[in-house]
């Protein structure tokens, strides 16, 4: 596994991570002790829950915004380049359905002969950027077993 931890840029992450874990819990508890969980409450919980992880989970979804934040914009035949087994039909949807999300743009270029431009908007840098927090907690458990 790739050594994040070695990388002086990601060490304010376990600052984050830190700080934000004691806000998260109390909103949590307050959750919990203020929202009545009956059978109906938590299936729906568990089911927005699990779309989540299935978007965050399904193929290609991570990979294609993470050639986006390293590129900061790259055309579909440039995405397929650095995809090298992905399908031209399935990076069509899958840049569809992160478009209809509102985490990547499409601009049509003006050029010769015309090309369309797939750039992270505000909300999936935001998501990499989140992502990136998550991943490293996650990193640092399986470090520590």
């Amino acid at each position: 596994m790739m050594e994040l931890f070695k990388f002086d840029e990601f060490q304010p992450f376990i600052e984050i991570i830190r700080n934000s874990r004691p806000i998260i819990r109390k909103a949590l508890d307050k959750h919990f002790n203020e929202t009545i969980h009956d059978d109906k409450r938590k299936i729906d919980e568990i089911r927005f829950f699990l779309g989540i992880f299935k978007f965050v989970t399904k193929k290609w979804n991570v990979e294609i915004l993470y050639e986006l934040e390293i590129h900061k914009g790259l055309t579909f035949n440039d995405i397929a380049r650095h995809l090298e087994r992905i399908s031209s039909r399935t990076l069509s949807d899958c840049l569809k359905q992160l478009q209809e999300l509102g985490l990547i743009t499409r601009t049509v270029q003006d050029t010769r002969p015309p090309s369309v431009l797939y750039e992270l908007s505000n909300k999936g840098e935001g998501f990499v950027e989140l992502s990136l927090i998550l991943i490293y907690y996650l990193a640092d458990i399986s470090r520590k077993k």
